[in-house]
């Protein structure tokens, strides 16, 4: 401890030493960079900066009656219109109409000014609970008056480009639907004209006629009902007429002027007329009418059994039978049945087979309405977005959608925000004086004569230190009168 104070106090006594005795170099080097730094600051140009508050306006018609078309946030858009304002396109437009950078355009390259210029743009965000409420654009230059118009036409810019993006998103938007549109009426169209050709090529026979046939069909079965009991009644009274007629007449003079075969063929014809009258009450099962079937074939037997004249005789061996005007009239509206019974089944198997075909029909005409009604369904929603996309792109024309405000446009600034002159000149003053310092230093190192009591104890540690002369006055021819044996200053 007492070994290290009286060396810390000589350490400090050779530095304030070296300070002292190099007052005058330290001056000259501090006053010297201090001037060198004085002279730089005061060139040194001013900078100004202008400023302007862009607002994000929303959609001024609810969202709930007009649905925006622009499907991008704020920020990616704001992101967006940075990247268009700021290419290199719209930058050389104003590079070129203000003529910035003058003194630059001599040194360096366009897109080195270009660079240069976006490095004193900003834009700063303001944001909301929603989003990015508003943006400051904020500009930097060597002039005033350049600065407030350059920050004006780029925030003009931001506000028009951010029009025209908006507009030409809902305009494509509405293009790109109203294409869709087209393309479905068409698949519509071509739907239904199908669905026509297939309805005239099965009329008749679609499901929804289902209904009106099957009614058809029943009425029809109806009157063929009753035609075949009409038909039958008429049969009843032809047999009635004939039974009355030919027991009178084979019972009468005219059978004896007959032959064997016609009076047999007079009995089978009236067998023939009492098995058919027993046929339309009973069944084949019944005892009557199998008798009658054995009397038939014992009759028709033994016609066959006839030898056959040589000169041809009447099967009808009773003109009475056919000059009866009531048979002849039961005759005739048989016929008139007879004819209306064949067009009704005619108009039952036609109407039936569409009944059949009924099914199958439903089955293609599903698949059709399922595409017809597939494409009709697309074609109403596409028509509801074209709508309210071309209702979107009409306000955006009218600028009532979300759009860019300019709040107050840039003003010439008053004053320079830099640079700090003050600040610059005190840093100066403080580089000067260690400069100076640093000078003196540097020049007591370089010097190699002793100049003190702790350099001379540090050279010769063995040597015992006998005194100190004082310093001596210089005579006038510029030498001292006694100096030291080992050094001419202090020793």
């Amino acid at each position: 401890m007492t070994a290290d104070r009286p060396s810390l106090r000589i350490r400090l006594s050779k530095w304030s030493g070296t300070l002292l005795r190099y007052l005058l170099l330290e001056a000259t080097v501090a006053l010297i960079v201090f001037a060198i730094a004085y002279v730089c600051v005061r060139r040194m140009p001013d900078v100004f900066r202008a400023e302007t508050r862009i607002l994000v306006n929303p959609q001024r018609v609810s969202d709930k009656y007009v649905s925006s078309a622009v499907s991008t946030s704020s920020n990616e858009r704001l992101n967006t219109l940075s990247q268009q304002v700021l290419s290199s396109t719209r930058l050389e437009a104003i590079l070129d109409d203000l003529n910035i950078y003058p003194k630059l355009r001599l040194k360096m390259g366009r897109e080195q000014l270009l660079d240069v210029m976006r490095n004193h743009i900003a834009i700063e965000l303001k944001q909301s609970s929603d989003g990015p409420s508003s943006f400051t654009l904020t500009y930097t230059g060597d002039s005033a008056k350049e600065v407030a118009q350059v920050t004006n036409r780029l925030a003009a810019s931001f506000i028009a480009w951010n029009l025209l993006d908006r507009q030409q998103e809902a305009q494509g938007t509405t293009a790109f639907l109203s294409k869709q549109l087209a393309e479905t009426k068409l698949q519509l169209d071509r739907f239904e004209e199908q669905l026509r050709i297939y309805k005239l090529q099965h009329l008749g026979e679609l499901p929804d006629q289902m209904q009106a046939n099957l009614q058809v069909l029943s009425r029809l079965q109806i009157q063929l009902q009753a035609n075949i009991d009409t038909q039958s009644r008429l049969d009843h009274e032809a047999f009635l007429a004939k039974v009355e007629i030919l027991p009178s007449t084979l019972g009468g003079p005219l059978v004896a002027s007959l032959s064997p075969k016609q009076q047999l063929l007079a009995h089978s014809e009236l067998a023939h007329l009492e098995l058919a009258e027993l046929r339309r009450h009973y069944t084949s099962a019944f005892p009557d009418v199998q008798r009658k079937q054995d009397e038939v074939r014992a009759l028709d037997a033994q016609i066959a059994s006839q030898p056959v004249a040589d000169t041809p005789q009447p099967q009808t061996p009773y003109p009475s039978l056919q000059a009866d005007p009531r048979l002849q009239l039961i005759a005739r509206d048989r016929d008139r049945l007879a004819k209306t019974e064949v067009e009704i089944e005619r108009a039952i198997n036609s109407y039936q087979s569409r009944v059949n075909a009924a099914p199958i029909r439903e089955q293609e005409i599903t698949q059709l309405l399922r595409d017809y009604d597939t494409a009709k369904e697309h074609y109403r929603s596409l028509l509801e977005k074209t709508y309210s996309a071309q209702m979107a792109a009409d306000l955006e024309r009218r600028q009532e959608g979300g759009s860019f405000t300019m709040l107050d446009p840039a003003r010439v600034p008053d004053t320079p925000i830099g640079p700090d002159r003050v600040a610059l000149l005190i840093g100066s003053a403080l580089f000067a004086l260690a400069a100076g310092v640093a000078a003196a230093l540097l020049r007591e190192v370089l010097n190699n004569t002793v100049k003190s009591e702790g350099e001379l104890h540090d050279l010769l540690p063995d040597i015992p230190l006998l005194g100190l002369t004082p310093r001596l006055p210089e005579t006038k021819r510029g030498s001292s009168l006694f100096s030291s044996a080992f050094t001419g200053g202090k020793s």
